[in-house]
């Protein structure tokens, strides 16, 4: 079984990476958050299968690339038609990270995109909101409600190297050379903050991710127009996350959606208090929050805000645990404090790395069939929310080492 000093080790640091920090991606005032969870880069061996593919036999952009030229770097907008069958995608990136980019296509295109599921969901008017994505029919929790595919992906350090006027010219043509019924659905997208352009549509409508590009190290928004229509809740019934692999948006239920019932993600992390979480989304995107939990009475707002503050109190005491101040009992306490406000904040993507804590606690106590369980509801954590193809895996296959050493 695993040694206190190995316990001690996984518990004196997350299980899971922590959060990127908010403001790596200055083009938006915040991209969506659901994004900057440890930038989703593949993993090495992951890109050497890429590298070492059959060579990508089409042309793969369709254009000549558009350039502009800035101190120290060039961008430029390349286009593939035909990224995913009548889907394009143009890309705005330095030449490196475009080439490398393009190496994943093959991959990528393998993905379905029509995933089936648009009978699950319509756009309607949402009063207070514009539009917004509503349930058809009944959605079970964990069921798939949506894949959808890029349209852009620029660089987000594109403000940096080079001008206004040449970065809207830039995003301009990225827009004009997609297929009509792209162009047109980003086109139709909320411009938010204030402009009526591309670059607000944008700023507006993407989220943070990371492509492999070949070590040029940019950070990126990746826009998909369908997922843009979700609304935001800071209590949400769907979550997020992308797939590096195949450049896909998942969207999954967080639980059992009802037929009529709004359809919504958080744009920021999940556990932000009520001040933060209305500044970053009138800093941000122009509006003032009024979900189900930011319109509760101040009682209600206030006995959320304590509950969440609590939970960073206990993730950081539990993290700070050293060989001297370890105590299984008062971990196992904490941890139930944990999953106790998870269950009533809707925590529960964020988990996983106390389920994996609490069962390699179990495990030093010799309590085998109890490690077993905490360790099985780490790794369907997992697997539910957090992992994804081409993504890092580190904490998937350590809960599986776990399982394995426990005879599960």
């Amino acid at each position: 079984m695993a040694s206190k000093a190995l316990l001690v080790a996984l518990l004196g640091v997350p299980a899971v990476s922590a959060l990127a920090n908010e403001d790596y991606c200055p083009w938006p005032t915040r991209p969506q958050y659901v994004l900057a969870k440890a930038p989703a880069l593949c993993p090495e061996d992951t890109f050497d299968q890429i590298l070492n593919a059959d060579v990508y036999t089409e042309r793969v952009w369709s254009y000549d690339p558009y350039c502009v030229s800035g101190p120290q770097r060039q961008y430029c907008v390349r286009t593939n038609k035909h990224f995913r069958a009548s889907n394009g995608l143009s890309i705005i990136a330095t030449p490196k990270a475009a080439e490398a980019a393009s190496r994943t296509f093959e991959f990528a295109r393998k993905e379905p995109f029509d995933s089936g599921t648009k009978h699950r969901y319509e756009v309607q008017d949402v009063p207070g909101k514009g539009k917004g994505l509503v349930a058809k029919r009944a959605i079970k929790k964990g069921s798939r409600i949506m894949l959808d595919s890029p349209r852009i992906i620029a660089s987000s350090r594109l403000p940096f190297h080079v001008g206004p006027a040449e970065g809207l010219q830039l995003l301009s043509v990225a827009v004009e050379r997609l297929p009509r019924a792209d162009k047109e659905l980003v086109t139709s997208l909320d411009k938010g903050l204030g402009g009526t352009g591309v670059d607000d549509v944008l700023k507006t409508n993407s989220f943070a991710c990371q492509i492999n590009d070949d070590g040029v190290e940019d950070s990126y928004l990746c826009l998909f127009p369908e997922v843009a229509r979700i609304n935001h809740a800071c209590r949400p019934n769907a979550h997020a996350r992308f797939i590096p692999k195949t450049l896909l948006m998942e969207i999954k239920a967080l639980r059992d959606i009802k037929p009529g019932e709004e359809i919504t993600i958080s744009y920021g992390k999940v556990d932000m208090k009520h001040s933060d979480r209305q500044k970053l989304y009138k800093d941000g995107w122009g509006f003032t929050c009024t979900c189900e939990l930011c319109t509760a009475d101040a009682y209600g707002i206030k006995g959320s805000d304590l509950r969440r503050i609590q939970f960073g109190r206990l993730r950081d005491k539990l993290n700070s645990v050293t060989a001297e101040t370890y105590d299984a009992q008062q971990i196992i306490a904490w941890e139930k404090q944990v999953f106790e406000i998870a269950e009533r904040e809707g925590f529960e993507t964020l988990i996983a790395e106390d389920l994996e804590r609490i069962a390699y606690v179990h495990s030093g106590l010799g309590a085998i069939q109890e490690a077993r369980t905490w360790a099985q509801k780490a790794k369907d954590s997992l697997v539910e929310w957090t992992i994804v193809e081409g993504g890092p895996d580190n904490e998937l296959r350590r809960v599986e080492e776990l399982l394995n050493e426990l005879g599960a």
